[in-house]
């Protein structure tokens, strides 16, 4: 593969993309070229187990939404609304979008002052329409839409006087934001779309046969690595990538992990290539830990000390070597993710078919004989695979 030097520049899209289209595996460009862009869900699933990744990325397979990530989302959604619009509070703004208003504006159209109540009646209702976009029973299941507007509530609270304040880009919040940073090129066998069945794994079925039978073997794909960043903000003069992860489970080897973890270090790779002007420190990773709330006396009679929501932030400098091996860990990770893809073959990783929040979401597919897996698959069990961060 071939890393280019210098390194293009990266793509910001404001603001995230929506979802809707099933998401395929490569897209062509104008030039007639091919494009594979990998979001971090991608590797982890590659890092998980081949087959997995196949499931995923080629058939564009979902096991569906659980409650955790629904409950991630929902406080996400908070998040972003809470960031984007907190420095607007008392100040006046557009009444449907939130906007600060120009010196010059005519207040004869609809504008309002913005109240910190009406901006927290805002994210509550951020939550609760998450819930209600994904129609998931919360029977036995502590994570709820109350207990995220609880969980958030105490939060604020907690960080009443933080110092945190989102850097401002283009008259914009960098808020809840989608990048696309150059990784590399290959060269792309195009029997590949014979294999797999035409239209499998591009956007133009007719551009893949048109292309097989031109007499071409293989065509150049560009490799571009893309995230949704939440925030980047100024914290005592010093400018760090924000990233908000809620959580059950609390330890020390949790924080550690994100000295050496490849999101963040790729996200501050991208984030420091799109704004060299900013100087980013690092990662500041803002944790929300939401635990299923216990009783405040124990079964001996003792108060609890217990507690169901607790919040914590860690920062982490990254030195350039930590990008650079990104890079090459990222580009041998695809490299062995398109030997798979040419061989039609994606081995399974049996250690992780149960794994410490249980079977994998494909356990039950792998069970089947070969040739009854993709009725599996089609079935209705799972659904198409919709999510791209740009």
């Amino acid at each position: 593969m071939q890393i280019p030097s210098p390194l293009p520049s990266v793509q910001l899209h404001h603001p995230a993309p929506s979802q809707g289209q099933t998401r395929k595996l490569f897209h062509w460009l104008p030039d007639g070229s091919l494009q594979l862009r990998i979001d971090w869900s991608s590797i982890e699933s590659f890092l998980g187990c081949n087959r997995l990744a196949e499931y995923k990325l080629v058939h564009s397979k979902s096991p569906g939404p659980k409650s955790a990530l629904v409950f991630g989302a929902a406080m996400h959604a908070a998040l972003e609304i809470w960031y984007r619009n907190k420095q607007n509070i008392n100040c006046e703004v557009y009444t449907d979008t939130m906007e600060l208003l120009p010196p010059d504006f005519d207040r004869s159209r609809d504008c309002t002052s913005l109240t910190r109540e009406a901006l927290l009646q805002r994210c509550y209702l951020a939550i609760e329409s998450t819930f209600a976009e994904y129609p998931i029973g919360f029977i036995n299941d502590y994570r709820t839409p109350e207990y995220c507007i609880q969980s958030f509530a105490e939060y604020l609270t907690h960080y009443q006087s933080e110092v945190v304040v989102p850097v401002t880009h283009q008259q914009k919040p960098l808020v809840e934001f989608s990048f696309s940073y150059p990784l590399g090129k290959i060269e792309l066998p195009t029997q590949i779309f014979k294999d797999w069945g035409y239209g499998k794994l591009t956007n133009d079925q007719n551009m893949e046969e048109q292309t097989v039978a031109s007499g071409a073997t293989s065509l150049p794909c560009s490799i571009e690595w893309t995230g949704i960043v939440d925030m980047i903000a100024s914290l005592s003069g010093e400018h760090w990538l924000v990233d908000h992860k809620t959580t059950s489970i609390l330890s020390g080897d949790f924080f550690d992990g994100f000295e050496i973890a490849m999101q963040p270090v790729g996200y501050v790779a991208a984030a420091r290539a799109a704004f060299p002007d900013l100087d980013i420190q690092g990662f500041m990773v803002n944790v929300l830990a939401c635990r299923k709330p216990v009783s405040a006396v124990t079964a001996s009679g003792k108060k609890s000390t217990a507690k169901a929501f607790e919040p914590h932030r860690r920062f982490y400098r990254y030195d350039t070597w930590k990008e650079t091996e990104f890079r090459t860990d990222a580009l041998a990770l695809i490299e062995e993710f398109i030997a798979n893809l040419t061989s039609n073959y994606f081995p399974r990783k049996t250690q992780w078919c149960i794994g410490k929040y249980g079977k994998c979401a494909f356990f039950e597919v792998c069970t089947l004989p070969p040739e009854q897996r993709m009725m599996m698959l089609e079935s209705g069990t799972y659904q198409e695979n919709t999510w791209k961060p740009v």
